[in-house]
């Protein structure tokens, strides 16, 4: 055998190795997809179904009486005594402090200062007596408890979802049972251009003084009550593109991008192209891919009922 032949031979050798062995592996590689689309992703879901939801606007504020009123003296002189104390009940024209004149070489009566309306003494601000005082420093403060009202401001924002007459809900900070139906009394017609705010106030009646003036309270207001879908959290995804879901379609997952809104403890609602009855991928959908194949897992307590 000549050496050219010999060469040759050996060439084919070669070419036939490789192709056995590029062989070997483009259908490792294609038996390896193929059992990687067999593979099912274990999953849970809930369906859809429109449900009002109410749209609520939380904001915090200080309980005040309706009205509550600083009192002026109507003369200036030196503080002589308060004729009530903190926290008693007044009516209108009581007296809640006197003034000493004090003019040299004249004798007057204690001037009485006199509550301009009724309710309970909030702040006295003299207790020694002697101190100065004038017309324009107040001797002490009153307020309504029978009705409330929490005063705030709002961004400009918020006060487009704010409206005179929208119904609110007063409550304790630290027990939110401990609270009053209210009402949004007064919306500004103008944004303060200084603050980029407008000062809202909402009022309730306290007739069995549930709340008392003083407290840090929570105020919510009903905005709106829209139709829409609610979702756990949890269901909700983001990449790069925005916010998405995963949805169970006969057995594959369909990614669809959805825009997010209110926040309901911990539901969320959701927007897109969604339909009544749609299977949206609760717990799992982290490994998921757009075709992926799905297998709804049974609920825990049909799991636990079958151990």
């Amino acid at each position: 055998m000549n050496r050219e032949l010999f060469k040759n031979i050996i060439i084919w050798l070669l070419i036939a190795i490789l192709a056995v062995i590029f062989g070997r592996i483009a259908y490792s590689v294609i038996n390896g997809m193929k059992k990687q689309k067999d593979i099912y992703f274990s999953i849970s879901d809930v369906a859809l179904a429109k449900q009002k939801v109410p749209h609520m606007l939380s904001v915090q504020g200080i309980l005040e009486g309706d009205p509550q009123v600083k009192v002026y003296p109507q003369v200036p002189g030196k503080f002589a005594k308060n004729n009530v104390v903190e926290g008693q009940m007044v009516n209108k024209g009581d007296v809640i402090s006197y003034i000493d004149r004090d003019i040299i070489g004249a004798t007057f009566e204690l001037a009485p200062v006199k509550s301009p309306i009724r309710g309970i003494v909030t702040t006295l601000y003299y207790i020694d007596r002697g101190g100065s005082v004038n017309p324009e420093m107040p001797v002490a403060e009153v307020a309504n408890e029978d009705n409330i009202k929490v005063v705030f401001n709002l961004g400009q924002d918020d006060l487009l979802k704010v409206h005179k007459g929208q119904t609110a809900q007063i409550s304790y900070v630290n027990d939110p049972v401990i609270s009053v139906a209210g009402n949004v009394s007064s919306v500004p017609p103008v944004v303060n251009e200084d603050i980029m705010a407008g000062t809202v106030v909402v009022t309730g009646v306290n007739k069995a003084k549930t709340l008392k003036i003083g407290m840090s309270v929570n105020v919510d207001i009903l905005t709106e009550i829209k139709e829409s879908y609610l979702v756990p959290e949890k269901a909700v995804l983001l990449g790069e593109d925005g916010a998405y879901v995963y949805i169970d379609r006969g057995g594959k997952a369909a990614q669809v991008k959805v825009t997010t809104g209110y926040r309901l403890n911990d539901l969320i609602e959701i927007e897109g192209p969604l339909s009544d009855g749609d299977k949206v991928v609760t717990d799992g959908n982290f490994r998921l891919f757009d075709g992926a194949s799905v297998d709804e897992s049974p609920a825990p307590k049909a799991a636990a009922a079958a151990k």
